[in-house]
This record gives C-alpha cells, structure tokens and sequence, in this order.
C-alpha cells in the first residue's frame, strides 16, 4: 500500500471510530510515541487508541489539514473533530509494506468546548 493510500485508510477509521480498522493497519510490534508516552505492541496500540476513543467521544469529522508521503513514510497533520472540540494532531508514520511500524504523535493545538474544561477541572 502506498503511503497516501495509508493515510486515507487511516484517517477514514479514525473518523468513523473503528477501532478494529485502525488496529489493522499496524504491525504486531509497532510502537506509538509521543512527547507524553510510548505505547509498543499490539496490545499497547489497542489501548492507546482505545484512550483515544474514549477522550474525544463521539468522533464528527476528521481534516486532513496538511500531508506530505514518499515511499514508505507519511507525515499529516490532522483536525479531529469530537465532543471535546477540535484537536490539531501531528502525525508521522513509518510503513513496512502494508503495515505501520512507527508512529510519532502530538497534538499541537486545540480548541475546546469551555463546558467541557470546566466539567474536567
């Protein structure tokens, strides 16, 4: 698969919240790094998406606000869209055939619900 045909297949699980579709495209051993955690294997994924999941809750739309992709790397910057508000996340991806290895994440900006800050104070 093509690093553009990843990121379509991957933003498009993201967006519907299927957590299965997501887990498919990566590796058994892949890793998931952030500034605030590291996540390796495919049960750390699961839970790392699945966290995911629970904090944005109802996913309404995922943008992708800018992409650049060669060979077998992908590098995006998403606008995910949920309950919480609208969250600005980095992504990098490294791809083996079909397969993510490495993903390197971050969220570098968001705009929130104030009623939800609050209720989380």
């Amino acid at each position: 698969m093509s690093a553009s045909d990843f990121l379509q297949q991957h933003v498009a699980a993201v967006a519907a919240a299927d957590l299965d579709a997501v887990l498919a495209l990566y590796a058994d051993d892949a890793a998931l790094v952030s500034f605030e955690w590291a996540a390796e294997g495919a049960e750390a994924v699961r839970q790392r998406f699945t966290d995911f999941f629970d904090f944005h809750g109802e996913i309404e739309g995922v943008e992708v606000v800018y992409q650049q992709t060669t060979g077998d790397s992908a590098f995006a910057m998403y606008a995910v869209t949920g309950e919480r508000g609208t969250f600005r996340i980095v992504n990098a991806f490294v791809l083996d055939g079909d397969a993510c290895t490495r993903h390197f994440s971050n969220e570098v900006g968001a705009e929130l619900d104030r009623d939800e800050v609050e209720a989380d104070a």
